[in-house]
C-alpha cells in the first residue's frame, strides 16, 4: 500500500509540475496589466498571486483532501469527491456546518 501511495504522489507532482510550465509558459507574453486583471503577478521569475493569503487558505484545504484521498486509498475504498466550496471556511479551510 505504501509503495501505491508513493507512485501516487509522484505522478500527481509530474503533472502539476508540467501543468504549471505550460501555464506559465502561456502567461509568459501577457503585460502586467493583463496578469493584473487575472490576479497575478511576476516576481523573481515566478508567477504568484497578487492576494497569497487567499491561495494559502486553498492550498491548506487542498492538502486535507489529498490527505483523506491518500488514507482512503490505503483503506481501499474508492475517493470520495473533494468537498465543495460550499461546504468549507475560505478564510481559515474549517468544515461547515
Amino acid at each position: 500500500m505504501a509503495l501505491l501511495r508513493i507512485t501516487y504522489r509522484l505522478l500527481r507532482a509530474v503533472r502539476t509540475h508540467y501543468a504549471n510550465r505550460r501555464r506559465d509558459a502561456s502567461l509568459r507574453d501577457c503585460d502586467p496589466r493583463m496578469l493584473k486583471d487575472i490576479g497575478l503577478r511576476w516576481e523573481r521569475g515566478k508567477l504568484v498571486p497578487l492576494h497569497p493569503e487567499r491561495s494559502a487558505v486553498e492550498r491548506a484545504v487542498a492538502t486535507v483532501a489529498d490527505a483523506r484521498v491518500d488514507a482512503e486509498v490505503d483503506a481501499g475504498a474508492k475517493p470520495a469527491a473533494a468537498e465543495s466550496a460550499h461546504e468549507t471556511c475560505p478564510r481559515c479551510g474549517a468544515r461547515l456546518a
